[in-house]
């Protein structure tokens, strides 16, 4: 194909076992090719240079035989962030072993895709951490999904079992989180989303979550009594608060929330024994009252609580010594009178 110079479209989506083992930077007057498979190395592979010759690559992009790539200077060759046009980009290698781990850091860090990807698959890299830039939040903005191809191989039976913290923040268009049930994130202690139009539910089965932020996340769907009983720290912002949820915490400690609209009381009577501080700030329609009476009850209170901060909730105008009756610490700050 190689000879075909005046060759100016070339479309090989759709064909699995077709790879581009020849040159095609001698193809001069190609202005589009989609769907590119480059198998590098070997006698008769392509290499780097020829992939940094062509600038018209649209749609997907795949890059086997990785093993193959010697450093980073011959990675540097592929000019990866010259294509603008590259929508979901492949990375694979096919064997690797744990002592080319920097090596393969290093070629993962020259093909750095431009922002505007949208599906990104790496295979067989054996790197003992990831590069920069798959931290870079601004790949992030377009992702309305996670599917279960975010846990790996099918056959894992506890996918990231060494995994102890993990946060969600700044993607815009996120809206569902498919879980599998089946004991992900074993290991999992911080968990913090911040993510405004995710609906749908958390994985349920957190056995070891000592830390849980939920954050302007209005619409997520957190009724389903999860396990959360080893939760010690809970901090809620900007969403739907469930009793039934902070009640199921059976060792929390810390309970902050920053509700904004949402919360106006919290029943203090079924809240967890182990639980010693809460801080509510920001909750204008928040009182400290039963929602029938009006008034506090002797069974509306909580004998451990040791702090209560509250901060501009201006709906309060009176705290009672009966509903905290052994406080160390009382705060109301911007409140009114």
């Amino acid at each position: 194909m190689e000879k075909l110079i005046n060759l100016r479209h070339l479309d090989i989506r759709n064909t699995s076992r077709l790879k581009i083992p020849l040159h095609p930077g001698k193809l001069k007057s190609l202005h589009v090719l989609l769907g590119a498979k480059f198998l590098l190395g070997g006698c008769s592979g392509s290499r780097m240079e020829d992939l940094g010759e062509l600038h018209n690559l649209y749609g997907s992009l795949s890059i086997l035989e990785l093993q193959n790539v010697v450093d980073r200077r011959e990675a540097q060759k592929a000019s990866m962030r010259e294509k603008n046009h590259v929508e979901k980009l492949s990375l694979e290698w096919s064997e690797s072993i744990a002592d080319n781990s920097q090596t393969e850091r290093d070629l993962l860090d020259e093909l750095h895709p431009l922002t505007n990807i949208e599906e990104l698959q790496i295979t067989g890299n054996r790197g003992t951490k990831f590069p920069n830039w798959l931290a870079d939040h601004l790949g992030m903005h377009r992702i309305t999904e996670v599917t279960e191809e975010f846990y790996g191989s099918s056959s894992s039976k506890k996918p990231f079992n060494s995994l102890e913290k993990l946060e969600f923040a700044e993607m815009p268009e996120w809206k569902q989180w498919h879980v599998l049930g089946n004991g992900e994130f074993p290991k999992l202690h911080d968990l913090s989303i911040n993510c405004s139009k995710l609906i749908g539910k958390l994985p349920e089965n957190l056995c070891c979550l000592t830390g849980l932020t939920i954050s302007e996340c209005p619409e997520l769907n957190l009724e389903t009594p999860y396990q959360l009983s080893s939760v010690l720290f809970f901090y809620f912002e900007g969403s739907v608060l469930f009793a039934s949820q902070v009640q199921g915490m059976k060792q929390i400690v810390e309970l902050s929330i920053t509700d904004r609209n949402y919360l106006t009381f919290i029943p203090i009577s079924i809240l967890p024994s182990t639980l010693k501080r809460i801080r509510i700030s920001s909750c204008g329609k928040f009182k400290l009252e039963t929602p029938v009476s009006g008034m506090i009850s002797s069974g509306y209170c909580n004998m451990f609580l040791e702090n209560l901060d509250l901060y501009r909730c201006d709906s309060i105008n009176d705290i009672s010594p009966e509903l905290v009756p052994r406080a160390r610490y009382l705060s109301a700050k911007s409140c009114q009178d």
